[in-house]
C-alpha cells in the first residue's frame, strides 16, 4: 500500500500498474460534498460487470463503497492517517448478488489540492464461509465429545485446555479438577514403570502416536482398566497440542479374566474327566483331547492334535461313524446323542456321546465339543434289570390267570355271583395284574378310526342299552389313521366305558375323538353322570381308588392310564358336580413305519425304485449292492465313469436316485453332478467320499448333490438316505 503515497498525478500515470493489478481499485474525486467515481481498473470492472467507461454513471453508494451518503461524507470530513482505515461492506455488481467485501480506504491530495479518496477492495466471501465452516465444526465437535462414551482431554503445552463429561465419568474428577491432572497421574502405582517404558519404547517408534492399556484409579478409589491413546501436534507458534482419548473396557477385562479362568477351570476338570472329550475343528481335526481319551485309546494325547481321527490306529469303521456325526453337526448345527461302541483292552465297551455345537460371531458352527461317557456297566445293569422286570411280568402273568381261574371256579360253584360286583372286582384284580404282561406284547397294526369307533359301538350297544344307557359316537368326516394295538386300545374304551356305567344316574354316553395341532389324535368318553369333585379328579387315576362306587376295586381307571402312557399319550378328565364327566386322552397320528431289520422278502418297497450307482472300484459296488438288495431295491444299475453316468442320465430321466462317487478315473464327481443339473434338476444326487471332511461336504452341495455318504458306507446312513429320498 506504501507505493501509492505520492503525488495522484504520478499515481494515475502509472497506466501499467494500475490498469493490470489483480486487486480491484476505486479512485474517488472530492468536490466539495460530492463524491463521485474518477477511474477504477480492469479488476473494479469485472467486479462491477461494467464496461470500461461503464463507471462513470455509477456513485460510490451505489455499488456498496460506502453504505449511505452519511458513511461517505464521514470519510471526506475526517482525516485518514497515512496507513489508511478498513471496515466491511458489500460490493453491488450491476448483474450478480452482492459480494461479500473488506475496504482500504486511503485519502489523497494532488499538487494542484485537489482531494481523492483510493479505495482498494478485497473479496472476504470465502473467507466468511471458512470461518462460518470453522465454528460450525467447532460445534459439531463439542456435540459429538459430549455424546460419546470416550474420554476426550486436549492438552496445550501441557495444560488442559479441554475436557468432555465422559472423562469426568471415567476419572471421577470435574473438569476443574483434571486440569491439575497430567494425562498419566491416575496410572495406579503397581502399573507405573511398566507403562512409563512402555511410553518411552513406542515414542522411539512414533513419537507424535502411541496407545496403552493400563489400570487407573479413580477419584472415589475404584480402579478401572482404562485404553489410553495419546496423539500429538505443533503448531505454527511451536505450541505442543496433545490429545487424549481414554475409553473404559473395565468390563471387557473382568470378562476376558472370568473367560480365561472358566477355560482354566474346564481345562482342569476335562482334563481329570472320565469321560472322553474332544474338541474338532471344521477341517475336522481335533484341537483338543482330554487324558481320558488317551488312557482308553492308548494313544498319547499329543498325536491326536492337528489329525482327523480316520488317521489314527482305532477301529476305522467306529472312526468312520463318529466322523460322520461330526459332519451332521458341522452341516445342520443341532445337538446329537448317539450310542457308540470301541474295543477298550479286549473287551467292547458301550460309549454314550453328546456333540454340542460351538458357535462363532458369525452364526457359524467353528468347533464341535463330543463328550464320550463309558455306559458298559449301565448297560449290563439294565439287561439285569429287565430281566428281572420279565420275571416279574411272567410271575405277573400267572398271578393274573390263577386269578382269573379263582373267579370261574366261583361262578362254577356260586353261579349267582356271576353278575355281582364281587366278581367283577375279581376280573378287574386279575386284567389289572396282567395288563403289563400283554403290553409287553405290542402287536402294532395301522387302523382307520372311524372304522374302530364304528365296530365298538356295534359290540357295546346293546350292552348298553340293557343298562338303560344310549351309546352315542360323535367324531368329524375326516379319515384318520393311527398305529396301534387294537386289543390295547379297545382295553382303554372298555375301562371308561365301564367306569361311566358304573356311576349313578349315567343314562347318556357319548364317544369320538378330534385331532390337535401337535400330530396327535384326542378320544374322548363322555357321561350326564353326578361328576367327580375337582380335589378328587387327580386321585381317580391311582389304583385300587374308588369313588361312589362301593363294592368296587378301583382298578378300571388305573389300568386305563397304564394303557395310554404305553403309547406314549395322556390321559385326564373334566368334571363338575352333578354334570357329568368327560375323559380325554391322546394317542399319536401316524401309520406304520417301516422296521429297519427287514429282510429282502419283507421289504419291498423299494422294489420299483431306480438307483444308479457312480463308482469305478468293483469291491465298492459290490458291498453297495449287497446293502441295496437286502432292502429290497432291485432296478439297480453301475456306471464306472462320469461321462457313462452323464449318457445313462439322459437316456434314463426316471432314475430315482444317483450315488455318485467322488474320485472317478475320467472327471471328478463334482463336475459329474454340476453337468447333470444342467438337464436334469429333480433326480437325487448323493455324494460318497472316502474322507466327508466339512470343505468337501460344502464343495459336493454347491455342485449340485443334494447330501452325502462317507466311506466306510454304514448300514444305518445308507437306510437314512433311501428313506430320506425315496419315501
Amino acid at each position: 500500500m506504501d507505493d501509492i503515497r505520492f503525488d495522484i498525478k504520478d499515481a494515475i500515470d502509472c497506466n501499467n500498474w494500475f490498469i493490470h493489478s489483480p486487486q480491484p481499485i476505486f479512485v474517488m474525486k472530492v468536490d466539495g460534498r460530492n463524491l463521485t467515481l474518477h477511474r477504477i481498473n480492469r479488476s473494479a470492472c469485472e467486479l462491477l460487470k461494467c464496461t470500461d467507461d461503464g463507471y462513470q454513471t455509477l456513485s460510490p453508494v451505489g455499488i456498496g463503497l460506502f453504505k449511505s451518503d452519511a458513511d461517505a461524507q464521514q470519510y471526506i470530513d475526517s482525516e485518514i492517517s497515512p496507513e489508511g482505515v478498513t471496515y466491511a461492506t458489500q460490493i453491488i455488481p450491476l448483474i450478480e448478488p452482492a459480494i461479500s467485501s473488506e475496504i482500504t480506504l486511503y485519502k489523497m491530495r494532488s499538487a494542484d489540492g485537489q482531494t481523492y479518496l483510493t479505495a482498494f477492495q478485497q473479496n472476504i466471501g470465502n473467507l466468511t464461509k471458512v470461518l462460518s465452516a470453522l465454528r460450525h465444526s467447532e460445534f459439531r465437535f463439542l456435540m459429538m465429545a459430549e455424546n460419546i462414551t470416550d474420554g476426550i482431554m486436549i492438552y496445550e503445552n501441557g495444560k488442559l485446555m479441554f475436557a468432555n463429561t465422559a472423562s469426568t465419568q471415567i476419572t471421577g474428577y470435574t473438569k476443574e479438577q483434571l486440569k491439575s491432572t497430567s494425562p498419566l497421574s491416575l496410572i495406579c502405582d503397581y502399573e507405573r514403570e511398566r507403562v512409563y517404558k512402555l511410553v518411552e519404547e513406542q515414542r522411539k517408534t512414533n513419537p507424535n502416536f502411541f496407545s496403552t492399556e493400563v489400570w487407573i484409579q479413580n477419584r472415589a478409589g475404584q480402579e478401572k482398566y482404562i485404553k489410553c491413546v495419546f496423539s500429538m501436534t505443533k503448531t505454527q507458534l511451536d505450541e505442543t497440542i496433545s490429545y487424549n482419548v481414554i475409553t473404559d473396557i473395565t468390563a471387557q477385562k473382568l470378562t476376558e479374566r472370568a473367560l480365561i479362568k472358566s477355560q482354566e477351570e474346564f481345562r482342569m476338570l476335562a482334563d481329570n474327566s472320565p469321560d472322553m472329550i474332544t474338541r474338532c475343528n471344521r477341517n475336522l481335526t481335533y484341537a483338543y483331547v482330554n487324558r481320558a481319551v488317551g488312557d482308553i485309546t492308548k494313544i498319547p494325547v499329543e498325536k491326536f492334535i492337528g489329525q482327523n481321527i480316520m488317521d489314527m490306529e482305532l477301529d476305522q469303521n467306529m472312526a468312520s461313524f463318529i466322523e460322520e456325526m461330526h459332519l451332521e453337526v458341522f452341516r445342520t448345527g443341532r445337538k446329537l446323542k448317539f450310542e457308540f461302541r470301541m474295543n477298550v483292552e479286549g473287551k467292547q465297551h458301550i460309549f454314550q456321546a453328546s456333540m454340542v455345537p460351538e458357535m462363532s460371531k458369525d452364526g457359524m458352527v467353528s468347533t464341535v465339543l463330543n463328550v464320550s461317557r463309558d455306559i458298559t456297566q449301565i448297560k449290563e445293569y439294565e439287561v439285569e434289570l429287565n430281566k428281572e422286570k420279565q420275571r416279574i411280568i411272567e410271575s405277573n402273568s400267572s398271578i393274573a390267570a390263577n386269578i382269573k381261574l379263582l373267579g370261574v371256579r366261583l361262578i362254577e360253584t356260586c353261579p349267582e355271583l356271576k353278575n355281582t360286583n364281587l366278581f367283577t372286582s375279581i376280573t378287574r384284580i386279575a386284567e389289572w395284574t396282567g395288563i403289563s404282561a400283554r403290553l409287553q406284547k405290542y402287536e402294532p397294526t395301522t387302523i382307520d378310526v372311524i372304522q374302530l369307533l364304528t365296530d365298538y359301538h356295534i359290540k357295546k350297544v346293546n350292552e348298553l342299552a340293557e343298562h338303560g344307557i344310549k351309546f352315542t359316537l360323535d367324531f368329524p368326516d375326516d379319515t384318520i389313521k393311527i398305529y396301534t394295538d387294537l386289543h390295547i386300545l379297545t382295553t382303554i374304551f372298555n375301562c371308561l366305558i365301564d367306569n361311566a356305567t358304573e356311576s349313578k344316574g349315567v343314562t347318556d354316553i357319548h364317544v369320538g375323538f378330534g385331532s390337535s395341532d401337535n400330530n396327535e389324535i384326542v378320544f374322548f368318553v363322555k357321561d350326564n353322570g353326578q361328576g367327580i369333585k375337582a380335589d378328587l379328579q387327580e386321585k381317580i387315576f391311582e389304583p385300587f381308588c374308588t369313588i361312589g362306587k362301593d363294592g368296587h376295586a378301583g382298578l378300571g381307571l388305573s389300568t386305563a392310564r397304564k394303557c395310554v402312557e404305553h403309547q406314549k399319550g395322556r390321559i385326564w378328565c373334566y368334571s363338575t358336580a352333578g354334570e357329568g364327566t368327560q375323559f380325554f386322552f391322546t394317542h399319536p397320528i401316524g401309520v406304520m413305519q417301516p422296521n429297519v431289520g427287514q429282510s429282502t422278502a419283507k421289504n419291498n418297497k423299494w422294489a420299483r425304485k431306480k438307483i444308479l450307482v457312480v463308482e469305478d472300484t468293483d469291491a465298492n459296488y459290490i458291498l453297495i449292492e449287497a446293502m441295496l438288495k437286502l432292502h429290497g431295491v432291485l432296478q439297480l444299475s453301475r456306471s464306472v465313469d462320469g461321462q457313462h453316468a452323464i449318457d445313462y442320465i439322459k437316456a434314463n430321466p426316471d432314475v430315482d436316485l444317483v450315488l455318485m462317487d467322488i474320485q472317478l478315473p475320467d472327471m471328478d464327481g463334482y463336475t459329474v453332478s454340476r453337468q447333470i443339473r444342467t438337464f436334469n434338476t429333480k433326480v437325487p444326487i448323493i455324494a460318497q467320499t472316502a474322507y466327508a471332511m466339512y470343505a468337501d461336504v460344502v464343495k459336493a452341495i454347491n455342485a449340485g448333490c443334494n447330501d452325502f455318504i462317507a466311506k466306510p458306507i454304514q448300514m444305518k446312513k445308507m437306510l437314512s438316505i433311501l428313506e430320506k429320498f425315496l419315501g
